[in-house]
């Protein structure tokens, strides 16, 4: 009896051993630097020294595991977004926005966004400046830094809108190339919001290319 239990505890051991030890996460960090880790291990602070760069940070166990290439041939740029998300385009003859596209997750109506192209002859900052004041949304934890993405210069955006239902995590970015202006907007029930949904939205921003 004594022999068999052992052998019962050596061969869940090998098992055991057997899974963690070959499976394991993989983290990519702006798209130059990777690493892998144990299941059993987690990771909690990720520290940048250049302000400048997107913090943005992709893991493989994600709730957003692929991505879908998005290719706008009337304004040639394109874009990566998550394959459970869902895309409609819409148009808005005589404004500002050349292009608009919505997404929208396909298991949970309350997780939206969308992509814009506006045109934009003028300063971004004071664009922004004069549309956030204009506002009739009841910003709270309001913030605001300069960012670069792939050799586009804007702004991003990190709030909590609140209505009269529940409160809505925000996250934005407005990019301003050749007079035109690139936004992509992200939202959800603040109590829903996670890291991943960080994560996401970035690796959505860092694909963000204009030919």
């Amino acid at each position: 009896m004594i022999a068999f239990i052992l052998f019962s505890i050596g061969i869940i051991y090998c098992v055991c051993i057997s899974f963690y030890g070959n499976s394991y996460y993989t983290i990519a960090v702006n798209s130059q630097i990777s690493f892998s880790y144990p299941l059993d291990f987690s990771i909690k602070n990720v520290y940048a020294s250049d302000p400048a760069s997107a913090p943005y940070i992709q893991a493989n166990n994600s709730k957003y595991k692929s991505f879908i290439d998005y290719k706008s041939p009337e304004d040639k740029f394109h874009f990566s977004y998550p394959s459970n998300f869902k895309l409609y385009q819409q148009a808005f003859p005589g404004s500002e926005i050349l292009y608009h596209v919505d997404f929208q997750n396909k298991n949970d109506n309350f997780f939206t966004g969308f992509v814009q192209v506006w045109n934009l002859p003028y300063e971004l900052s004071k664009f922004l400046e004069e549309s956030k004041e204009n506002s009739l949304s009841d910003f709270i934890n309001f913030n605001s830094k300069e960012i670069e993405v792939n050799k586009m210069k804007g702004y991003f955006w990190e709030y909590t809108v609140k209505s009269s239902n529940e409160n809505y995590k925000t996250l934005e970015v407005f990019l301003s190339k050749d007079s035109r202006m690139y936004r992509i907007s992200f939202y959800l029930p603040e109590k829903n919001y996670t890291d991943e949904d960080y994560d996401m939205f970035w690796k959505m921003v860092n694909s963000i290319k204009v030919n």
